[in-house]
């Protein structure tokens, strides 16, 4: 059932939505937790939900090409699964509509896109953009939690965009696990994303955020690293290389929190929390794919 839920990715979640919080919160001066709460449950909700939809739906093919899956095996039914997503997604959006009617609105988005990449996922390769709109949609979950606030939405946009392009080239990757040969022209063109991926963050830290040219430019580094570490060290097999760009989400979002956090005095708890988050969740994710696989 873990396995069903790629559980080893749900450290990537929650700072994927602490991303959008921090931005509405640069100077951390506010009050937040209880809204940080709810939303971070709505978002894990709702990622579940989706994961146990597409093991629903994908039951048939997956007896050929995953018969390791918890429905291909007969540890479950089918119809246990539908009920388990579709009770996750009432939590997701009952959670998020606690927080607000505009926190409603994009979880309601986010299951949009669930459903259309569910339907699509197996019938075309356009399928990624729902997939990435699904995480693109996170940050901005937490930011509208706090948007009576009146904060730039600019930031959020640009922070969500870098979002979509890392899971864009994760996702195009990922389209190969079950390909044999694997095709290299997909794989080169699935790399071409990281770059508008770093560069969105960097420009949401610098530009739409302020932060220093220095500590925006150091924010980099984990990232690329890690990127590089990827498509050399991890490159093969293609499951290799997918878990461990899942793995890195937290690094994308550090992009932002890192400057983010140097720019405000860690005394206040918020600035702390978005320089330790993104390395700590990057960490769980590697320990818990261990236990449970990430894909």
């Amino acid at each position: 059932m873990a396995a069903s839920g790629r559980v080893a990715n749900i450290p990537s979640v929650i700072t994927n939505v602490f991303l959008g919080i921090a931005i509405a919160l640069p100077d951390g001066d506010r009050p937040f937790a209880p809204t940080a709460v709810l939303l971070t449950a709505s978002a894990v909700f709702l990622y579940l939900a989706g994961n146990f939809l597409n093991d629903w739906a994908d039951r048939e093919w997956d007896l050929g090409q995953r018969p390791e899956r918890g429905l291909p095996r007969g540890l479950f039914s089918p119809a246990t699964y539908l009920a388990i997503a579709i009770a996750f997604t009432l939590l997701g959006v009952a959670c998020a509509a606690i927080a607000g009617l505009r926190c409603a609105a994009i979880a309601s988005a986010i299951v949009v896109c669930i459903l259309i990449y569910t339907w699509a996922h197996k019938r075309s390769a356009w399928a990624v953009i729902p997939m990435g709109l699904c995480r693109a949609l996170l940050p901005v979950l937490g930011f509208s939690g706090f948007a009576h606030l009146q904060p730039a939405p600019t930031p959020v946009i640009a922070a969500g965009t870098g979002l979509f392009f890392h899971i864009i080239a994760l996702s195009l990757s990922a389209r190969c696990e079950t390909m044999s040969p694997v095709p290299t022209g997909h794989l080169r063109f699935a790399r071409l994303w990281f770059l508008p991926a770093a560069l969105s963050m960097f420009l949401a830290a610098w530009v739409g955020l302020s932060c220093s040219l220095a500590t925006s430019l150091v924010a980099l580094l984990p990232y690329a690293v890690w990127i590089s570490l990827c498509l050399t060290v991890f490159r093969k097999p293609i499951s290799s290389l997918v878990s461990n760009l899942l793995a890195g989400i937290p690094l994308v979002d550090w992009m932002i929190l890192l400057p983010l956090g140097l720019s405000n005095p860690l005394s206040s708890p918020l600035p702390a929390a978005c320089i330790a988050i993104p390395p700590l969740a990057f960490l769980a994710g590697k320990a818990l794919q261990r236990l449970t696989p990430a894909t």
